[in-house]
């Protein structure tokens, strides 16, 4: 399914880039907050809360790490995660001076954006600006509160800007992706669409080239005949054998290799045609049959259709298959010098003549 095929492509690219968004979490916590908070000790009032901060953001980025090495889903433990690291930044926030907020002591203030995004990604970016701005929402009345800052507001609206840039940058890559991967895989139906289109006109026009000239070997001539005069559509040799064409004709555009039985289809469309012409037919078919080669079928059909052309009032088919071969039998009230002698491409035949009836029986054996 295309859908399907879309949503396989998103996994994988999603996949790497939520590596890739790991490798950058675990980064910006330890190669540079880590050293902002040993560096600012004195600016927080509890030092423990910092350590445990930086604890919670980083085991959020080794889940998700776990959880794409596994291939698995965090499931419903998403949001509480999400609550977990906002509930974390908050309490972070709180435990620094009032003075020192917005500053460089202020590690996750910019910092929180990265597991937020870890535990976003692929939802939307409408998700992760929603996160972000509780939280900043969240801090500014923190700052309020505690009455003093290390930044004027422009400078945290600058800082705020800068960083959460990046982290939505993320989300929007992501949202991106999904969009060009489903595109990717329309693109990649429609061609597939194209070439199998071709394919089967190919294909139909080849059948059509190989109907006509395995009729043009004797429906030509018989029409020729009849429009030159040469042939009287009066003389029942004539008719016969205008009967016949017209079956072979039939069971041509019978063949349909997609039919569950294509042998059994091809012959029930010459006996609908003897049946209008007013020949009662009785059918029967027994045993299991191997799969035929078209060419096959048409050269173990061809007694049994001159037959059940030029019958008069009744004919009894059959059609049996038994280790490896097919027989078709045909017993009617039809001449029988309009059946032909078909002795090639693996067919034998058999013919008894008993007063006005005839009997062909055509085995093909399957080589």
């Amino acid at each position: 399914m295309p859908e399907d095929d879309a949503e396989l492509i998103v996994a994988n690219v999603l996949r790497g880039l939520r590596w890739a968004t790991v490798a950058v979490t675990l980064a910006v916590v330890f190669g540079l907050q880590v050293p902002v908070v040993l560096a600012n000790r004195e600016a927080y009032t509890s030092y423990a809360v910092q350590w445990l901060v930086i604890a919670v953001y980083a085991g959020v980025a080794l889940v998700v790490a776990a959880e794409t090495a596994w291939h698995g889903d965090l499931g419903r433990w998403r949001w509480p995660l999400v609550a977990l690291v906002l509930a974390a930044s908050v309490a972070s926030t709180a435990a620094l001076a009032p003075r020192q907020r917005f500053g460089v002591a202020h590690w996750s203030y910019g910092t929180v954006g990265w597991p937020l995004a870890l535990l976003t990604l692929g939802g939307g970016i409408g998700v992760l600006a929603s996160l972000l701005g509780v939280y900043y929402c969240a801090t500014v009345v923190q700052v309020v509160l505690g009455g003093a800052t290390a930044a004027t507001f422009a400078g945290a609206v600058s800082v705020t800007a800068v960083t959460a840039s990046f982290q939505l940058a993320v989300g929007v890559f992501a949202a991106l992706l999904r969009r060009v991967a489903a595109t990717a895989v329309a693109m990649a139906k429609e061609r597939e669409r194209l070439r199998t289109a071709e394919a089967v006109a190919a294909q139909l026009h080849a059948d059509r080239r190989d109907r006509y000239a395995s009729l043009a070997q004797s429906v030509t001539p018989l029409l020729g005949g009849l429009a030159s005069g040469v042939l009287d559509p009066a003389d029942e040799a004539v008719r016969r054998a205008c009967a016949v064409e017209a079956a072979r004709m039939r069971r041509l555009f019978a063949e349909d290799p997609t039919a569950p039985d294509p042998l059994v289809h091809e012959l029930r469309a010459c006996i609908e045609l003897a049946e209008r012409n007013g020949v009662a037919v009785q059918f029967a078919e027994r045993g299991d049959r191997p799969p035929m080669p078209k060419e096959a079928r048409r050269l173990l059909t061809e007694p049994a259709v001159a037959v059940l052309a030029t019958a008069k009032s009744t004919a009894r088919l059959t059609v049996v298959g038994l280790d490896g071969t097919v027989t078709v039998s045909v017993v009617a009230d039809a001449p029988a010098d309009a059946v032909p002698e078909v002795d090639s491409g693996g067919v034998t035949t058999s013919t008894v003549v008993t007063e006005d009836r005839i009997w062909v029986e055509a085995t093909w054996r399957q080589a």
